[in-house]
């Protein structure tokens, strides 16, 4: 038995229709899921691109072997210990960064502003 019992048919120009393909498409929602995301005032948002958790990965990396080698030259008595935690807390404050804009929602795709509302 289907849920939704109300059809709605609307006509878009080509500009319309090809935004609301591209939102949809960003978001990874069928057409109708993204209007009815719309509908109950949340904001769709896109999926971050592939590149986007390989930089995370690759950040989160850098800094563990900054922590590894810092711990080495330390003990041995080589490490400019200032200079290194500004660029250790710099890399840390990139990947916090990121993260939190993330769990924000990330990168919003259309309103409903854009969608004549």
């Amino acid at each position: 038995m289907r849920r939704r019992k109300h059809p709605v048919q609307i006509y878009l120009d080509d500009d319309e229709y090809n935004m609301l393909c591209e939102w949809s498409s960003a978001a990874h929602r069928t057409m109708s899921d993204y209007l009815r995301e719309l509908i109950r005032h949340s904001q769709p948002v896109a999926f971050p691109p592939i590149e986007y958790d390989e930089v995370l990965r690759e950040l989160r990396k850098i800094g563990i072997n900054m922590n590894q080698l810092a711990s080495k030259a330390h003990s041995l008595g080589f490490v400019d210990e200032r200079e290194y935690r500004a660029d250790s807390d710099r890399l840390w404050r990139v990947v916090a960064e990121l993260s939190s804009q993330m769990s924000r929602g990330g990168v919003k795709f259309g309103s409903n502003e854009d969608m004549g509302c």
